[in-house]
């Protein structure tokens, strides 16, 4: 990703941020978590920030933006030829509407929420077996689905999350196909509120 669109997402979570101080109704979450049964063998984080709008007692939207990191599993279909690095970070970014339901209005609140989005998928450093050449494998982004749920008491949440993406072609410059990725994965997170009246915990 360039560099103009890290600037541009950092520019909207802080203006964001500055309306959530501002007006009662909004808030805004951020949730770092960890990934579960992940199997790549590096770090497994993730990080959520999320504006969110009441729109009723019991029901919030909001606009998540989110980045898994080694979330992705590779199957090459052509082992003998190439060789798919497994090793090296990699990440998924994800910018999915949300919908949050609460189950009660009190201070300990169960949720259960959906979303569905887009899911920007690393590229993955790929190498002719026997040589240390590094090609780039390309991977098609995504629309993928988010369900979630958890419980909240006051402004902290805890969050279990599963981000449903279907898989992609690697494919190489030459355009032949090597095998797919799997970047779908489910999260635990605990979040923290910014902004809202005292009286709102979502």
């Amino acid at each position: 990703m360039g560099k103009q669109k890290l600037v541009l997402i950092t520019l909207i979570f802080c203006l964001f941020n500055l309306n959530a101080q501002e007006k009662s109704n909004i808030t805004f979450r951020i949730e770092p978590g960890i990934l579960l049964f992940s199997e790549s063998g590096n770090l497994e984080l993730l990080l959520n920030v999320e504006p969110k709008i009441k729109i009723s007692e019991n029901t919030v939207i909001g606009l998540r933006f989110g980045v898994a990191l080694n979330s992705q599993k590779f199957e090459n279909n052509d082992g003998g030829q190439f060789s798919i690095d497994d090793q090296s970070d990699n990440a998924v970014i994800s910018f999915v509407p949300t919908f949050d339901y609460y189950l009660n209005q009190n201070n300990y609140r169960p949720y259960v929420g959906l979303g569905l989005g887009y899911y920007l998928l690393s590229y993955i450093d790929v190498s002719p077996v026997g040589s240390a050449d590094v090609l780039e494998g390309s991977v098609n982004n995504q629309i993928g689905f988010l369900v979630r749920g958890g419980l909240e008491l006051g402004k902290t949440r805890l969050g279990l999350e599963y981000n449903l993406i279907p898989k992609a072609d690697i494919e190489l410059s030459s355009g032949q196909i090597i095998g797919t990725v799997d970047s779908g994965y489910l999260g635990l997170s605990i979040g923290f509120t910014i902004g809202g009246r005292k009286s709102q915990n979502y």
